[in-house]
């Protein structure tokens, strides 16, 4: 079925839910909003920190953003890559292997710790997962902490840490429906269900979504792109030139993906204790760099002219909370993750001459464990345990046979939080973290035929490890007024991609370390307006980069970052039914290394501006929402030592807003019109990889 006639089909219920939008009995919308009872709680094990009377301090002595579910609806964001766009202090781009990257003040993701209910959420050899393929309609709340996070974290959060909190069942049983769809045959469907009857609960989650790609701007112009092809035997062919991409649908952008969520738990007094599963089976193409392509022909061949067929996650966990004294709580957790895609390379830009299939297979299993006592009521310490066993296989072609890589990391931390003095709250903190490399194994091919001859072992780092402290304090000034400040180490490991990466793996390399300082001032204005206001600075030494712009360089540790800057948030409730927020980041990224050839810094955007407007209209009680943020230009190539003459390339910058028209009808339903990219921008998040320009969306929700 062409795409044209697939979205025919979906324009009969596109029509019916505008109208009901626009036309229906407004008997409901402030039921849907907030006016009953939520139709879930939110899995408070998902948190690093036992379950308390109180939030602990220490998520208020840096800036902690927490994005609702409401939040999350509001910008129409179907992922959760989506819905982290709109935060102060986060820049998500999109580029190689059609992946999202989610940067926090400069730190790429792989530097932040991603967190899905308190389980750390990564492949093994790169370090991070695809934050598009998880999908918001099982969220409860997203929790970002930026600086000087908890040292209960453990490592790995040089930024700072992202925790995906899902959802979980109330006393009422609940039943959603949903489904959306958009241009482009883009179709997304899912059902929840949940349900507590006396101790035992449970819920259930289903979504698809699917595209047949996405809508380039009307302002793009089409430019000529260059493959760079490497042969054999030297010397290499010269350059081909081609169109990659003339506009109108992006060229291989269409994607499909299905998970499941499961949830069941039994709450005995005193007690809470859980199995949580999910499963996430995507296929998704790979939009090619517009500019430039290399290929590689002689086996085992590699290309970004590329699809992932294969892009699978499943995982298992077991989480417990008993309070064994009045003083004494515990807290554990035990999980498995699996890993699996498969990359499929091209000889060409139609995807019609296959060279190679590699895959790449990942398990993590670990466990953490930990401790709340409470020896006075002024006084908490907090003890956690973290271990995990990460496990990467790789090949790059299927007649290949499976490299085998395999690290620990593990961490030892203890936290104390003080209370004795009024309105005051004091943590001090430290953790002891180590990474370990016990197997790595390496294919030995052929340099004329790249036929397999056998496995070598490769060498392996020392042993890693690193003494990370932290002290904050938060202080209520006044009712109003709140003062925050810490200073923490941070500890990034390098990852294995990074030490045996057949093209600039180094073994030499060290653990990246930052010192995040931040001093800050929240203040309630009125019962109508709020604002907070926290400067930052991170001092980082052994910065990991390659040598040069070059894919093929080493990798080195840079000696030297510095970022400092400001973020300002506010939001502002004038009238009742009218809410406006913004936010401002400003970032002065400083390469300050010794033998530096400029001050300037890659991928950290100087200035960012989110803002948010929403409104419901009276009487007829339809919410309008509107989004929007502005992104500063970023450079993407400078000149590095090894290189000093190399051309400095900069990623410019965009503004980008998005609409939402919702209202809630017949008691159990609400009908939404979405616009994204209202002013149809052309721009590029990531050099040489255009943005979808604008797109609609039509949505249909049941809740019982």
């Amino acid at each position: 079925m062409t795409i044209h006639s697939r979205f025919l089909t979906c324009s009969f219920p596109v029509l019916i839910v505008t109208l009901f939008i626009f036309f229906a009995p407004a008997r409901a919308q402030e039921a849907m909003k907030s006016g009953e009872q939520p139709e879930y709680e939110v899995f408070d094990l998902g948190e690093i920190f036992v379950k308390g009377e109180r939030l602990p301090a220490v998520r208020d002595v840096a800036v902690t953003t927490v994005i609702t579910e409401e939040e999350i609806k509001s910008t129409n964001s179907r992922t959760v890559a989506e819905a982290l766009s709109y935060v102060p202090g986060i820049r998500v781009s999109t580029g190689f292997k059609n992946e999202p990257d989610i940067q926090i003040r400069g730190f790429s993701q792989n530097r932040n710790l991603v967190l899905i209910d308190g389980v750390p959420y990564y492949e093994t050899n790169y370090g991070k997962l695809d934050l598009n393929q998880i999908p918001v309609d099982n969220i409860a709340k997203i929790e970002i902490t930026k600086g000087g996070s908890s040292v209960l974290y453990g490592p790995n959060a040089l930024g700072g840490v992202i925790n995906i909190i899902t959802k979980k069942p109330t006393e009422k049983p609940s039943f959603e429906a949903f489904t959306e769809v958009g241009d482009y045959a883009t179709y997304k469907f899912s059902l929840s269900h949940g349900m507590k009857k006396g101790i035992f609960n449970y819920w259930l989650n289903y979504t698809h979504h699917e595209s047949n790609g996405w809508r380039m701007s009307d302002d793009y112009e089409p430019i000529l792109g260059t493959i760079t092809r490497q042969g054999p035997a030297p010397p290499p062919p010269p350059p081909l030139e081609a169109v990659f991409e003339d506009g109108g649908v992006r060229n291989n952008s269409d994607f499909k993906s299905d998970s499941i969520w499961a949830k069941v738990g039994i709450e005995p007094e005193g007690g809470e204790y859980y199995i949580n599963f999910h499963y996430i089976d995507r296929e998704k193409a790979y939009p090619p760099h517009v500019e430039s392509v290399r290929v590689i022909t002689f086996r085992p061949a590699f290309s970004h002219f590329a699809e992932l067929p294969k892009y699978t996650d499943w995982g298992i966990d077991l989480s417990g909370q008993q309070k064994i004294t009045d003083e004494l709580t515990l807290k554990a957790k035990l999980f498995y993750h699996n890993h699996v895609d498969d990359f499929d390379s091209y000889s060409d830009y139609n995807f019609t001459n296959k060279l190679a299939s590699s895959r790449y297979k990942d398990h993590l299993i670990g466990g953490s464990f930990s401790a709340d006592f409470r020896p006075v009521k002024w006084d908490i310490l907090r003890f956690a345990f973290q271990y995990r066993d990460e496990n990467h296989k790789q090949r790059d072609d299927t007649y290949l046979p499976f490299e085998e890589r395999i690290s620990h990391t593990g961490s030892l931390a203890l936290e104390n939080e003080f209370n004795k003095i009024q309105n005051l709250s004091l943590v001090v903190g430290a953790s002891y973290d180590w990474y370990k490399v016990t197997e790595a194994k390496k294919n030995i091919t052929d340099s004329n035929t790249g036929d397999f001859i056998r496995q070598d072992d490769l060498g392996k780092p020392d042993t890693m490890d690193e003494l990370n402290p932290m002290i904050g304090m938060t202080y209520n000034l006044f009712d109003s007024t709140r003062l925050f400040g810490s200073i923490a180490r941070k500890v990034r490991f390098p990852t294995l991609f990074y030490l045996y990466h057949s093209r600039g793996g180094n073994l030499d390399l060290q653990a990246e370390t930052s010192i995040n300082y931040t001093l800050g001032v929240s203040h309630s204005f009125s019962s109508y307006a709020r604002g907070e206001l926290a400067f930052f600075y991170h001092d980082v030494d052994d910065f990991i980069a390659r040598a040069t712009p070059d894919r093929d360089a080493p990798y080195e540790n840079f000696a030297k970052v510095g970022l400092a800057g400001v973020e300002l948030t506010g939001e502002v409730n004038p009238v009742k039914d009218l809410l406006v927020r913004a936010g401002y980041t400003y970032i002065n990224a400083r390469d300050r290394s010794p033998n530096r050839v400029t001050t300037d810094f890659v991928n950290v955007p100087e200035h960012k501006v989110d803002v948010g407007v929403y409104y419901t209209i009276p009487y007829i009680k339809t919410r309008l929402d509107l989004t929007g943020l502005y992104m500063g230009k970023v450079y993407s190539q400078l000149p590095t030592p090894d290189r000093p003459t190399a051309e400095v390339i900069e990623v410019d910058d965009y503004y980008v807003m998005n609409a939402r028209v919702s209202k809630s009808f017949a008691k159990y339903f609400e009908g939404y019109v979405a616009i994204n990219n209202i002013l149809d921008e052309n721009y590029e998040p990531e050099i040489g990889f255009p943005a979808p320009g604008r797109s609609f969306y039509v949505g249909l929700a049941a809740r019982f």
